[in-house]
Parts: C-alpha cells; structure tokens; sequence
C-alpha cells in the first residue's frame, strides 16, 4: 500500500496520476462519491482518493473518534484484500490551531489516528506539499 498526503491543493493527485500513469488505475474520489467504498476496485491498482472526506463523514453522523479509527482499521484490511496495489490520498488537517469546534476536533482526532494506522501498514509514504514529494516511508527514502 501506497499513502499520499499532503495540504489541501497542494498537488497529490497530479502527482500520484503521474506517478501511476503507466498502470491500469481505478480511481474512488470522496469529493465526487461521499458514499465510503466498500470495494476499493479490482485489477492492478485502486486509488482512494479523499480519506478525510469519509472521516468527517463517520463523525458528522455521530460516531465516535474510537469508533471511527476502528472502522477505517476494518475497512483497509477488506481493501487490500481486494486489488493488486492500493493508493490512498488524505489531505493533512492535524497541523495548525486547534479548532474551537468539537466536531471538528474530532475530526482532527480521528483522522490522526486513521493517518497512523494507514502509515503503519503502508509500505511506501510520501507527503506532497507544493507539487515537490518527501519520501517518508519505503525503499528510495529521500
């Protein structure tokens, strides 16, 4: 598996549909499917895009943060079950002030401990600010 992240328009879906443009790619976005997959896709390689879309989706509808991070641990394990290679792109919300909101706190929170369980299995991370990638995590660290 294969995480993206990176700050909001800061280049990660150009740079992973370069960066896999010679392979057969299904594509889930969260900004045009809210709906969370239950099939990541079939074939060589998936790319879920939007992870923090489907997060905020689990807390608006009252679940908590334990509860969230718990059904994102089930969910990636069905997904890479389920395709050859497995992309996911999440946008970076945990930097800066903390938000007065609670529900946005908790989506700060749950999102944070989804990101660490998605790192912890990954076997390649890479952050993308700017267009420019910083290799975290895999073979070729930068």
């Amino acid at each position: 598996m294969h995480f993206i992240f990176g700050g909001a328009f800061n280049g990660k879906r150009k740079w992973v549909s370069d960066t896999y443009n010679d392979c057969k790619v299904t594509w889930i976005s969260a900004y045009e499917q809210i709906e969370i997959p239950d099939k990541a896709g079939t074939g060589e390689t998936a790319v879920l895009e939007g992870i923090e879309v489907w997060v905020r989706g689990r807390i608006a509808q009252g679940f908590t943060v334990e509860e969230t991070a718990a059904f994102f641990e089930q969910k990636l394990s069905v997904w890479l079950k389920q395709c050859d290679r497995l992309v996911l792109i999440g946008t970076e919300i945990g930097k800066g002030i903390v938000p007065v909101d609670e529900e946005d706190r908790m989506w700060r929170d749950a999102c944070g401990y989804v990101y660490q369980h998605i790192v912890e299995k990954a076997e390649r991370v890479d952050q993308i600010w700017y267009g420019i990638p910083t290799r975290l995590k895999g073979e070729e660290r930068r």
